[in-house]
């Protein structure tokens, strides 16, 4: 039984290790790829603001509506966000082709309840082709042998149950 347990805890432990997921409030792009930084609300709200590196304006949503007056410059042309999901409390953003610029600290402010949500965005350069082929095929590889591992190790266990 107790084999069992570890066994099971393995499996779990190595799963973690082949997903690449972003995690809750972290995410990772590279420059020119999109991102949507979540903002859900249990109560539907009327102004939400949205701030990077505290200062910068990303975008606000006031009386239901996006407002994108006084929007800094480096978020212009770049953000959208969707309105018909504001009545279900999903006040997220997306934010297109970034770049190195738009790493940072953002924060989705929910103004009648002083509640925000803070997520943090990284931004690399794209690798050179090349490398990343390479880098992509050794990654899937190495992703494929650990599947095949965790499928065996999965039957191993199955037949001790």
């Amino acid at each position: 039984m107790e084999l069992r347990c570890c066994i099971i805890v393995l499996l779990l432990h190595l799963t973690g290790k082949v997903s690449l997921q972003d995690s809750a409030n972290k995410f990772e792009r590279f420059v020119g790829d999109s991102v949507i930084l979540p903002c859900l609300y249990e109560n539907k709200q009327s102004n939400v603001l949205w701030r990077h590196n505290v200062s910068r304006k990303v975008l606000n949503i006031i009386n239901d509506k996006l407002s994108l007056e006084n929007q800094d410059t480096i978020f212009q042309n770049r953000t959208e966000s969707f309105s018909s999901e504001y009545p279900k409390g999903n006040y997220s953003v997306m934010l297109k082709n970034v770049e190195l610029i738009h790493a940072g600290n953002y924060t989705c402010f929910i103004e009648k309840s002083d509640e925000e949500k803070k997520l943090q965005l990284f931004v690399k350069e794209k690798p050179e082709k090349n490398i990343q082929k390479l880098g992509n095929s050794s990654m899937n590889a190495k992703s494929q042998k650990n599947m095949a591992f965790l499928i065996a190790l999965l039957g191993l266990t199955l037949h001790l149950i």
